[in-house]
């Protein structure tokens, strides 16, 4: 009852017409917030006897205040329904199908106050989205159907020109898992202190991430880091590209590890209105014991796109990578075209995990409806790692 029930809020939440939605006058400073998004996704992996065939329907629903007295509420609320079930889902695997991160929910995902009383500073204090920097340590998980937020105070300044300062605290992460999964809400102390300046090779960003988890004890760590990215003309519409990563970690709090690894990447490459191209490179380090994690970032579009090696093993794990896009007009509408290629080693590079091939085209049908397709196949070379084709089909609507 309560799957039917929830399929049938989400499928009228999804053909809600936007007169329906839109219930504020456009200057009254308040906005309705509404999105939704219909995925199928197939898998099909080494070591189950069949595919998983997953439909899903995210709905997103909320409301943002005006701004009064330099105060603004923001309350959102978020449901996936499962409309083919055919898949191992997180809370309800089914024996001998693959797993997919996308279950069925109910949830409150934001419900926020921001204060801008401050010259040049805001505060968000409540269950909001968190996208720090490339959001690969800090991010919101955007990729999966439920959508990471966090129980936090932010803080965030322009006050100590030129530099840019954000500072953190968060104390519970709503995880894509969903709530009813164990590890589905983290909870413990989570401390970022961010700061960023333009230079003459690009924004540099270095920060500072603790996490100390109460019931994720094997992910507490303490990372330090720097981010370097940049661009720069180099002919008419043109511009090269550059942005180079390094970070340490090392354990923290009731980690029962005892390590201290390195994270390195660097790529470059060349960029128009129309096209882009870039190579590169990037290292997370293994002691053979633990490897170097990135448990709150976005990890999706990184690690390519198939989503095998979401973990970084005790051995560590190595991207050669090279990624490209292509945005070509096509029935009256531009159609953005992208892949990308990664081989895998150890951090050593002494054995090879596997190659990647990643495909995608997107469109907007309108200013609010977009589609897109995207298909990953990972070949392996290691018996830790499954072969694996994946492809979806994906139908979106912003209001």
């Amino acid at each position: 009852m309560q799957k039917a029930l929830l399929s049938a809020a989400a499928l009228a939440a999804f053909f809600l017409p936007a007169a329906a939605v839109a219930q504020t006058p456009d200057d009254s400073g308040a906005r309705v917030l509404f999105e939704t998004r219909l995925r199928g996704e197939l898998v099909d992996q080494q070591g189950f006897a069949e595919q998983a065939h997953a439909l899903t329907l995210r709905a997103r629903l909320g409301w943002r205040s005006p701004t009064v007295r330099d105060f603004q509420l923001l309350v959102e609320g978020e449901g996936v329904a499962v409309l083919d079930d055919r898949y191992s889902a997180p809370v309800d695997p089914v024996p001998g199908r693959p797993p997919v991160p996308d279950g069925e929910t109910v949830e409150l995902n934001r419900a926020q106050v921001r204060w801008t009383g401050l010259a040049d500073t805001e505060v968000v204090v409540g269950r909001q989205r968190l996208i720090v920097g490339n959001s690969r340590f800090v991010g919101n998980v955007g990729w999966r159907q439920n959508e990471q937020t966090f129980d936090a105070v932010r803080v965030s300044s322009t006050a100590l020109k030129p530099v840019t300062t954000t500072w953190i605290y968060a104390d519970r992460v709503q995880r894509p898992l969903g709530h009813e999964h164990p590890q589905g809400v983290w909870r413990g102390d989570i401390h970022l202190l961010q700061l960023e300046v333009d230079t003459p090779l690009g924004r540099l960003a270095g920060f500072g991430l603790d996490i100390d988890l109460d019931n994720a004890a094997a992910m507490s760590s303490t990372t330090l880091g720097l981010r370097l990215a940049g661009s720069r003309a180099v002919g008419e519409g043109v511009s090269a590209t550059w942005s180079g990563e390094y970070a340490v970690q090392s354990d923290t709090g009731a980690n029962p590890a005892d390590y201290r690894l390195d994270f390195v990447a660097a790529s470059a490459g060349l960029q128009s209105a129309k096209w882009s191209v870039a190579a590169g490179y990037e290292r997370f380090d293994g002691d053979g014991a633990a490897g170097f994690q990135t448990p709150l970032g976005t990890g999706h579009g990184y690690l390519g796109w198939s989503d095998v090696i979401t973990t970084t093993p005790a051995f560590g794990v190595s991207d050669a990578f090279l990624r490209g896009s292509l945005s070509r007009p096509a029935f009256g509408r531009t159609v953005k075209l992208a892949a990308e290629a990664h081989v895998f080693h150890d951090a050593d590079g002494e054995f090879r995990l596997g190659r990647e091939i990643d495909l995608s085209a997107s469109a907007p049908i309108d200013a609010r409806w977009s589609v897109e397709v995207k298909a990953a196949r990972f070949e392996s070379d290691h018996a830790a790692y499954p072969d694996a084709d994946k492809t979806w089909l994906i139908l979106e609507y912003r209001y």
